[in-house]
């Protein structure tokens, strides 16, 4: 297994886990709307992210940004038509996630986090791969991607619910920075400072 950077090659399969391993709106959406964004995220320069690979599959991935606002409009913005494509093809089949979709463009339901703040977005690890040491590997590689840019700290968020995911994270060193509702669920936000005691490894490549 190695981690080499994301790429358009990757989108259909990074679209694929995201779908079936992620919760939120993206999710919800379906496919199309998840291969329109990873689409928009592989042209974009703000996007920082890498894949697992086994040499025939992508067995995870991580994706996030120094500077998450830009990149999110960069995305919506660059790849506007197939955007709204998969939008639309996801409201089509799921017409309750419409009030869902209006309802994110104000921030969370209840407390509030710094959207502006370097973040690590999504992290995603094939079932048959977790407790490999994977998702340490692709986090230690964008932390690296993060200390190349002098960002200091970085930021993520992680469902109220998912204990294996706190657990993982906390033990990573990432620390609690307050909670948050959106999209009906409560989530944890967490901070990591890369000069603390946990420090990244240089991406493998192959």
């Amino acid at each position: 297994m190695v981690i080499v950077p994301f790429a358009p090659s990757h989108v259909r399969e990074v679209a694929r886990m995201h779908t079936e391993s992620l919760t939120g709106l993206l999710s919800a959406l379906g496919q199309p709307a998840a291969r329109a964004y990873y689409q928009g995220a592989a042209r974009a320069p703000e996007t920082r992210a890498f894949v697992a690979y086994d040499g025939e599959h992508v067995v995870g991935f991580v994706m996030g940004s120094a500077r998450p606002e830009e990149l999110r409009r960069r995305i919506a913005r660059e790849n506007r038509a197939a955007v709204l494509a998969g939008l639309f093809r996801g409201l089509a089949l799921r017409p309750h996630l419409l009030k869902w979709l209006l309802r994110s463009r104000k921030g969370p339901d209840e407390g509030s986090y710094d959207s502006r703040a370097p973040e690590l977005i999504y992290l995603a690890v094939a079932s048959r791969m977790r407790g490999s040491g994977t998702g340490r590997a692709l986090v230690d590689a964008f932390t690296a991607a993060m200390k190349r840019e002098d960002t200091a700290s970085y930021e993520l968020s992680v469902d109220d619910s998912n204990v294996s995911a706190i657990g993982f994270y906390e033990k990573l060193g990432f620390h609690v920075t307050g909670r948050y509702r959106e999209f009906g669920i409560w989530h944890r936000r967490y901070r990591f400072d890369s000069s603390g005691a946990h420090q990244p490894s240089e991406p493998q490549r192959g």
